[in-house]
C-alpha cells in the first residue's frame, strides 16, 4: 500500500562481521511471533490480575503493564514488522486503544470499565491462541542471560550506579526548600543534582564512544530517574496549578460516570485522555493525583523509545538512536510533561509517524498509523492539525504513499471538527499571520533577574537545538543521505506561528513538537564527535570532550528551564484538601480570585463543574478579569473595587492568598511584596471580610454580609 524505495546510506556504517553476528542472532520471523504470542499471553493476565483485590498501586502498575504491551503484541504478531517498528507498535496500539475506545464508552453514555478491561484481555486471548494454532504453538520462555554487558570493567556503567546512589543522598536536602528566583537547583542539594546528571552524560558519551549500547540505553533511563522521577520523589502533590483542572474533569467521569457538561470547558469536546484516566482509576482504584504525580517519568521514558525507534527506521544505528533519545530528554525544557493531554498527544503523534515511515516497507503499519491518528483526534486540540501537516508535507515531498494517503486522516480531522465550532470559534480559529505576534509568550513581564536567566538559558537552549540541527541538515545532505523526513518533522511546526497563538503558548509546542526531528539530526553529529578516530590524538580528544561538554551544558539548561520555576511551581497536599473542601461547600454561584493562579489548585474534583456552569471563569485571578487592576496596586481603590462587586452580587465570593502566589509576584515583579502585604492587611482587617479556610501556604477570605469580620473556619 505505501511502497517507497529505502535508502541503505548510512553516515557510520557498522562493521561487517558485527552486521555478520546480529543477522545469525535475530530470530526468524515465526520464531519471533511465537514469543509474541507468548509475551502477550503473559500481558493478559498481569491485565486481568488488575480486578484483583491487591493494592492499588500494584493494580496500576499491573493495568499500565498490559496496555503498553498487551494489546500491541497481540496486533503485530501477525505481522512482519521491522524491529524499531514493533517497538514504536506495540505501546501505541495500546495507548490507541485505551484513549480510543474508552472515548466511544463515554459518548455513548454507558460507562462499563471493568466490562470493557475484560474485553481487552479476551480480545489479546483470542488473537493469541488464533495466532498460536496458525503458526503451530506457542514458544516456551527460557530466561537469556545478557551477553556483552557486565558490570567489571564497565566504567560508564559503574559511574552511573555511583551517581544514583549520590542522586538517592540529595533527595532529603531538596524537601521543603525556600524560595529562589533561580528554582530548585539554586537552593538545598539542587546544586548536587546538576552534577548527578552531568557526570551522567560524561558517562553516556563514553559508553558510546567504547561502543557499550546495552550501558548507553541504562544511562538514558537513568537521566529521565534524575530528571524526571526527583520530582515525583520529593512532592507530596502533582506540580502546576493547572494539573488540577485535568484531575478534576478525570473525577467527574468517574464520579457521575459521564463527560462533563457541554459549555463549562473544552475538555468534555475531547475527552479521549480524561476517559482513559478515568477508566484506569476506575479499575484499579488508584488515586489520580498519586497517577498524576508519576504521570512525567513514563512519559519521558516512552518518548525516548519512540524517538529511538523513529531514528533507526530513518536508517540510524542504535547508538545514533540513542543519542537522539538523550538529546530529546536534556533539551526539554518545556514542562509539557505533566498530566495532560499534549502530552499523551505527543507520544501519539510520534509513534504515528515512526509507523508511516515503517509502512514504506510494509504496508500494514500505516494501517496502525491510521487508526491510532483516530484515537489521536479527540485526545488534543493541536496535536493532529500539526500531524497533518507533517504527513501532507511528507507525501508532497514524496516521502511515503500512495498520493491520497492524507485523505482519510483529512477527512476525520474535518468531521470532528465542524460539530465543535462553537467551541473553537470564540477563541478564534486564527489569531493572524503574524508569526512574531503568535510568538509572543503569554507571560509580558520583564520580572526578577532569575527570570531573566532562565528565559535567557531557555531560548539559548532552543536555538542551539535548531541551530544544530541546521547543520545536520546539511552534513546529512553532503554524505548523500536522505533527509526529508526529519527535517519535516523538525521544522513544520514553525508553521503554526502563522495560524495561532494558543494562547501565548505557541511558541512552546512549535518547540516541543520540532524536538524529536531536531534531536534526529543532531544524533549522528554528536556521535562521530564522540567516536572521532584519527592520526591527531589531540585534536581527537579535544573534540570527544568538547561534544560531552556541549551534551552536559544542554543537559544543565535544560534542567534550568524544567526546575527554575520551582517554588511557583510545588503544590502542598494541604492546599490540594482545603481547595476541596472550599468547592464541595459552596452551593450555586460562586467568585473564588486570587492574585495569580500559582498554588491554587480549585479543579481538583468534580465539584468544579457545579461552579463553571454559572461562571467558566469563576477561578479566574483578578488581574486577568479586570485589565486595569495593577495600576497604581494596592493604592487606587483595588480592595474597595472588589467589595462592592462582592456586596452588589448575589454569588458567594473569594479572594485567595497562597505562598506561591506570593512567589510568582516576586518573581515577575507585578508588584512589590510590600504592597501585596499591604493589600491582604485590607481584607484581614476588613469587617465585610473572614477567613474562611486557612493553611500553612494559603488564607482564603470569603466577603462576609453580616459584617462581623470572625473567622469562619481557621486551619
Amino acid at each position: 500500500m505505501f511502497p517507497v524505495t529505502r535508502s541503505t546510506v548510512q553516515l557510520d556504517p557498522p562493521r561487517r562481521e558485527a552486521v555478520d553476528a546480529t543477522a545469525a542472532e535475530e530470530p526468524s520471523g515465526a520464531a519471533r511471533a511465537a514469543h509474541f504470542d507468548t509475551f502477550a499471553l503473559v500481558s493478559a493476565a498481569v491485565g486481568a490480575l488488575a480486578l484483583t483485590p491487591l493494592s492499588p498501586e500494584l493494580r496500576a502498575i499491573m493495568l499500565a503493564a498490559f496496555v503498553l504491551t498487551g494489546p500491541g503484541l497481540a496486533v503485530v504478531t501477525w505481522m512482519r514488522l521491522q524491529t524499531p517498528a514493533i517497538v514504536a507498535a506495540v505501546p501505541l496500539t495500546g495507548l490507541s486503544m485505551m484513549t480510543g475506545f474508552t472515548a466511544v464508552i463515554g459518548w455513548s453514555n454507558r460507562w462499563l470499565p471493568v466490562p470493557f478491561l475484560l474485553t481487552l484481555v479476551g480480545g489479546v486471548v483470542l488473537s493469541v491462541l488464533l495466532h498460536a494454532r496458525h503458526a503451530g504453538g506457542l514458544a516456551t520462555l527460557v530466561p537469556a542471560r545478557p551477553r556483552g554487558t557486565t558490570l567489571r570493567g564497565n566504567v560508564p556503567l559503574l559511574c552511573t550506579l555511583a551517581t544514583l546512589g549520590v542522586w538517592l543522598a540529595l533527595l532529603p536536602g531538596l524537601l521543603n526548600v525556600p524560595y529562589s528566583e533561580f528554582g530548585l537547583l539554586a537552593v538545598g542539594t539542587g546544586p548536587g543534582l546538576v552534577v548527578v546528571v552531568v557526570s551522567m552524560v560524561g558517562a553516556f558519551a563514553w559508553a558510546l564512544r567504547k561502543n557499550h549500547v546495552v550501558s548507553a540505553a541504562v544511562i538514558v533511563g537513568a537521566v529521565i530517574v534524575v530528571q524526571r522521577a526527583t520530582v515525583s520523589v520529593i512532592t507530596e502533590a502533582p506540580i502546576y496549578t493547572w494539573t488540577y483542572k485535568h484531575i478534576g474533569v478525570v473525577d467527574y467521569i468517574q464520579q457521575h460516570q459521564a463527560l462533563p457538561p457541554r459549555g463549562i470547558d473544552v475538555y468534555g469536546e475531547w475527552p479521549a485522555f480524561f476517559t482513559a484516566f478515568a477508566w484506569f482509576g476506575d479499575i484499579t482504584s488508584v488515586d489520580s493525583l498519586l497517577v498524576a504525580q508519576w504521570f512525567a517519568p513514563v512519559v519521558h521514558a516512552l518518548l525516548a523509545l519512540l524517538v529511538g525507534a523513529l531514528a533507526m527506521l530513518l536508517g540510524l544505528e542504535i547508538r545514533h538512536a540513542l543519542a537522539a533519545a538523550m538529546i530529546v530528554e536534556l533539551a526539554n525544557w518545556v514542562g509539557q510533561d505533566y498530566f495532560a493531554p499534549q502530552a499523551f498527544a505527543l507520544l501519539m503523534a510520534v509513534g504515528v509517524l515512526a509507523l508511516l515511515v515503517a509502512s514504506r516497507t510494509c504496508h500494514q503499519a500505516g494501517y496502525i498509523a491510521l487508526l491510532a491518528f483516530a484515537a489521536l483526534i479527540p485526545t488534543h486540540q493541536l496535536t493532529p492539525y500539526w500531524l497533518l501537516g507533517v504527513i501532507v508535507a511528507l507525501v508532497v515531498t514524496r516521502q511515503i504513499k500512495p498520493w491520497w494517503l492524507p485523505i482519510p486522516y483529512m477527512a476525520m480531522l474535518i468531521g470532528y471538527l465542524v460539530p465543535r465550532m462553537y467551541v473553537v470559534l470564540p477563541h478564534g480559529l486564527f489569531s493572524g499571520a503574524n508569526p512574531v505576534a503568535n510568538g509572543t509568550s503569554n507571560v509580558e513581564y520583564a520580572g526578577s533577574l532569575g527570570k531573566l536567566v532562565t528565559s535567557t538559558v531557555c531560548r539559548g537552549l532552543s536555538a542551539a537545538v535548531i541551530l544544530f540541527a541546521l547543520v545536520g541538515i546539511v552534513v546529512w545532505w553532503r554524505q548523500g543521505r536522505p533527509f526529508l523526513i526529519p527535517m519535516i518533522m523538525a521544522f513544520s511546526s514553525f508553521s503554526l506561528l502563522f495560524l495561532q497563538s494558543y494562547g501565548g503558548e505557541a511558541i512552546f509546542r512549535v518547540y516541543l513538537y520540532a524536538l524529536p526531528g531536531c534531536a534526529i539530526l543532531i544524533a549522528p553529529l554528536l556521535l562521530a564527535a564522540v567516536t572521532v578516530t584519527g592520526r591527531h590524538v589531540a585534536l581527537e580528544r579535544v573534540t570527544t570532550v568538547f561534544a560531552a561538554v556541549a551534551l552536559g551544558g544542554a543537559a544543565v539548561a535544560g534542567m534550568q528551564g524544567y526546575y527554575g520555576l520551582w517554588s511557583l511551581v510545588v503544590e502542598y497536599r494541604s492546599q490540594v484538601m482545603l481547595f476541596d473542601d472550599l468547592t464541595a461547600d459552596i452551593h450555586g454561584p460562586a467568585m473564588i480570585t486570587s492574585l495569580d493562579s500559582a498554588g491554587f489548585p480549585s479543579r481538583a474534583t468534580a465539584d468544579y463543574a457545579d461552579l463553571a456552569k454559572y461562571d467558566q471563569d469563576f477561578d479566574t485571578p483578578i488581574v486577568d478579569r479586570w485589565p486595569e487592576f495593577a495600576k497604581y496596586f494596592p493604592d487606587a481603590h483595588q480592595f474597595d473595587d472588589i467589595t462592592l462587586v462582592a456586596e452588589s452580587s448575589s454569588t458567594e465570593t473569594y479572594f485567595v492568598f497562597t505562598s506561591q502566589s506570593n512567589d510568582a509576584i516576586e518573581y515577575y515583579r507585578y508588584f512589590t511584596p510590600e504592597a501585596v502585604a499591604r493589600f491582604e492587611d485590607q481584607f484581614r482587617l476588613s469587617p465585610q471580610w473572614s477567613i474562611r479556610l486557612q493553611d500553612a501556604h494559603t488564607t482564603v477570605y470569603q466577603f462576609d454580609r453580616t459584617g462581623s469580620g470572625a473567622d469562619i473556619t481557621g486551619g
